[in-house]
């Protein structure tokens, strides 16, 4: 997932675009191997719960290491901060005639100084519902499969 993510990047995909999701496709059928492999290792006799807790441990690591990931590019490409940073500058002087430019300039650097917490948060949060809910459902649907 780290590489697709430097890839994309150096292939300078748009953030829109939809080859973002190759990622969290990659992160779904990680989490599904995992829970498959483990549920196949204990002979079919697994419960919802030791199958959760077995993509909790899957999910919990990949978003940790996607955090440090995230951290790390945005440190070291701090461009790309300061071009979203102009972008946001000038969308804000086109659009919002309730602010000065002296606001809007202070709005900018503060954007700029919490960019990579607020990023990484985001990422957080993102890998950790999609872990839940790919957990969830993988774990669900194995231990339904199980009792009948």
């Amino acid at each position: 997932m780290v590489a697709v993510g430097i890839a994309l990047h150096f292939a300078k995909a748009e953030p829109t675009s939809p080859l973002q999701y190759i990622s969290y496709f990659i992160y779904g059928l990680g989490i599904v191997w995992a829970i498959k492999e483990f549920a196949n290792q204990t002979g079919g006799t697994t419960k919802f719960g030791e199958l959760f807790n077995q993509g909790f441990k899957c999910f919990i690591v990949v978003t940790l290491i996607m955090a440090v990931f995230t951290i790390i590019f945005y440190k070291s490409n701090e461009q790309i901060i300061h071009e979203k940073g102009e972008f946001t500058r000038k969308e804000l002087l086109k659009t919002d005639k309730n602010r000065t430019p002296a606001e809007i300039d202070e709005m900018v650097a503060n954007g700029k100084k919490y960019f990579i917490p607020m990023a990484t948060s985001l990422t957080v949060f993102q890998y950790l519902l999609i872990g839940v809910i790919v957990t969830a459902a993988t774990a669900g649907s194995l231990s339904l499969r199980k009792k009948n």
